[in-house]
């Protein structure tokens, strides 16, 4: 019957070799768990902070429209207030129907541009719309529906391409991701045996 002795000698303990790789790997366990939780935990936090910036971006855009047209309308009171007599002229021709004594209406066209369209089709309107009289009424020269019609709202932030770790950390596997990455961090932190 063999001693303890003897059976030591034939099965030798992990070496220094051994350690240190046990230690790598635990490190490299270590690692990628930790990257793992960080990748579930920060890209969904990223991508929301890339959407509020561009929600904050478009109010900016609307928030300026805004202040330019109550610089619109402070002009034009200040105007009322000084009496401006092409301003009070004007009024009294667009919203009063009145003209000065010894002038005539330049042109007697419809006050609707697509009164004279003649067939529905998508030229005949854009036609009609661009024959349509620079002159304003005040109140779609203060507020400028056209302006707020032609104006680009829609902000597209640079964002990253999509990769397998940005669509596992954003999608439905979003929590296998985390608990894989726990996992590896317990892996990780497990106790090895020490060399003898």
């Amino acid at each position: 019957m063999p001693n303890e002795d003897t059976a030591m000698t034939n099965h030798p303990g992990p070496g220094n070799a051994d350690a240190v790789v046990g230690g790598a790997l635990g490190w490299l366990f270590l690692l990628v768990g930790c990257a793992a939780i960080t990748a579930a935990a920060l890209i969904p936090a990223y991508f929301e902070t890339l959407d509020v910036k561009q929600a904050r971006e478009i109010e900016a855009i609307k928030a300026q429209m805004l202040a330019d047209e109550r610089q619109r309308y402070i002009n034009f009171h200040q105007a009322l207030i000084d009496d401006d007599p092409v301003l009070i002229e004007r009024l009294a021709m667009t919203e009063l129907r009145l003209k000065p004594v010894g002038t005539e209406v330049a042109q007697h066209a419809a006050s609707d541009p697509l009164a004279l369209v003649v067939e529905p089709t998508e030229v005949a309107i854009q036609q009609a719309l661009s024959s349509q009289s620079q002159m304003r009424s005040i109140e779609n020269e203060l507020s400028r529906p056209d302006l707020k019609q032609q104006a680009v709202i829609d902000v597209q932030l640079e964002r990253p391409r999509q990769t397998r770790l940005i669509i596992a950390a954003t999608g439905e596997y979003r929590p296998i991701l985390a608990g894989a990455g726990a996992v590896l961090v317990l892996m990780g932190l497990w106790p090895r045996r020490a060399p003898q």
